[in-house]
């Protein structure tokens, strides 16, 4: 590593345990990359790296790399969901943190990818099935590239690395510190959580730059309302709509903050747009931007839904993923994503328009506009309304029958939640939903976006319950 030659005795990654310098991290690299290489495994073999608490992430994701293969990094305290990937991703390997060995699964059809792949990672399931989408390693560097240069980072620059090891999402985290000589500060699990706990976290390690979800760093604020980060200087947040709402709220917990909205699908790596926030933005939506170089953005006309303010937002980039694993999609899966000539393009899920300033914004989803009794009704407009209420930290709204559209809210009490009709119904019309609740948490997944099937789950539980067909 580059950054280890310039830098060897400074400090490249902190945990709960102590701390590496880059020459410490070379030697575990080192020791992986020997390891890897002595499983006589062929160059693009894919390998599961169970993550446990993290702290050995690093210099295992990098042996892997150093040595030709390909890493599939799996978060062992989601037992469901690891189990899953491992059966779809067929890796050749597993190789055990805390033993140090290499393990050959002996699956006859273990997974070898093409020259270029970086990694492997699957969706979250926010959409459907999870997909195994292969990573860009020529992609995930010129994203980080990019992002220092935005941010401007120096060596010693504290990064939080806060995400859950099982979305690419983590490589933000893992490698903008390391490829610029910063500190990497690992949060342990009870740390990352625990929504109380993260706040107060960030300010004992005097983080300097934070990725997060706008939901989940809502949660961060509620349960820690005292807490503040003075040397928080950037958080970039990514995963779901962000409104200057909570903008305003992050920022009087990090006085001293830059915020950038970033924007981009897996299939496209990380992040292919960028939207720094005003210090006096709207309360409102915020545009997630203009494209990262190399990347073009148009639209695709979308059948039947009833407004032509938002079309589908179509991705083209050089930047971007390989394309799906096979047997992890559907033929209209691989429809939506081609790589061609060195490009990939990709049609995405979300609806989107070109504001007078040139900047992307996103409306929600292509299938948040559903039908109800003979009308449409944008799922992702009410939750626009209701995140614009004081007492509302997150919302989510789901349809559950043709009939039957209900708006689920985090932060008031269930008897407040009558209290939220009125504003609603005034700022939405025929968009009102047919029910609102409360609760004091939303179901989230993994990396912070909320549940929206949890949720669906939940409600036709409580539907259930109460003796009403669903």
């Amino acid at each position: 590593m580059r950054t280890a030659a310039r830098h060897p005795e400074h400090t490249a990654v902190v945990t709960a345990h102590g701390r590496l310098t880059y020459r410490d991290l070379v030697r575990q690299v080192e020791r992986w990359r020997d390891r890897c290489a002595s499983s006589g495994l062929p160059p693009g073999s894919l390998v599961a790296v169970p993550a446990g608490d993290g702290e050995a992430l690093p210099a295992a994701f990098l042996g892997v790399r150093a040595a030709g293969l390909v890493p599939l990094l799996v978060d062992d305290r989601q037992p469901t969901r690891a189990a899953d990937v491992l059966a779809a991703g067929r890796p050749a390997a597993v190789l055990r943190v805390e033993t140090g060995e290499i393990e050959p699964t002996g699956a006859p059809d273990g997974r070898s990818l093409p020259a270029g792949a970086g990694y492997v990672v699957f969706s979250s399931g926010s959409q459907g099935t999870p997909k195994g989408i292969v990573g860009s390693a020529a992609g995930l560097l010129a994203f980080i590239d990019w992002e220092i240069g935005e941010l401007g980072l120096a060596p010693g620059t504290r990064v939080a690395m806060l995400t859950s090891p099982a979305f690419d999402v983590v490589y933000r985290d893992l490698l903008l510190p390391l490829c610029s000589g910063g500190e990497l500060h690992i949060a342990a699990p009870a740390v990352r959580t625990v929504p109380a706990a993260v706040l107060p976290w960030l300010a004992e390690h005097a983080i300097e730059v934070v990725h997060a979800v706008p939901s989940l760093s809502a949660r961060w604020l509620a349960d820690a309302p005292s807490t503040t980060v003075d040397s928080l200087r950037h958080t970039l947040f990514a995963g779901e709509p962000l409104y200057g709402r909570h903008v305003r709220r992050w920022r009087r917990a990090a006085p001293s903050t830059r915020v950038v909205n970033l924007y981009g699908p897996s299939e496209t790596t990380l992040a292919k747009f960028g939207y720094e926030v005003p210090d006096e933005c709207d309360p409102g939506l915020q545009p997630v931007g203009k494209p990262l170089p190399g990347t073009a953005v148009t639209f695709d006309d979308i059948a039947s839904s009833g407004t032509t303010d938002f079309r589908q937002v179509v991705i083209t980039t050089p930047d971007g993923s390989l394309g799906y694993l096979p047997d992890t999609c559907s033929d209209d899966d691989l429809d939506r994503l081609r790589r061609a000539d060195g490009v990939t393009r990709f049609r995405t899920s979300d609806r989107g328009r070109v504001d007078d300033g040139s900047n992307l914004v996103i409306a929600g989803r292509v299938d948040s506009l559903v039908k109800r009794r003979g009308t449409f009704v944008d799922l992702a407009r009410v939750e626009a309304a209701a995140t614009a209420l004081p007492a509302v930290r997150a919302a989510c709204c789901v349809q559950l029958t043709t009939s039957d559209v209900v708006l689920v809210v985090e932060g008031p009490s269930p008897d407040a939640a009558a209290g939220l009709r009125r504003p609603l119904h005034a700022a939405l019309g025929s968009d009102m939903p047919d029910r609102v609740l409360a609760v004091p948490a939303l179901p989230l997944l993994p990396g912070g976006k909320a549940d929206r099937r949890g949720i669906e789950e939940l409600l036709n539980l409580e539907v259930a319950d109460d003796g009403r067909a669903p």
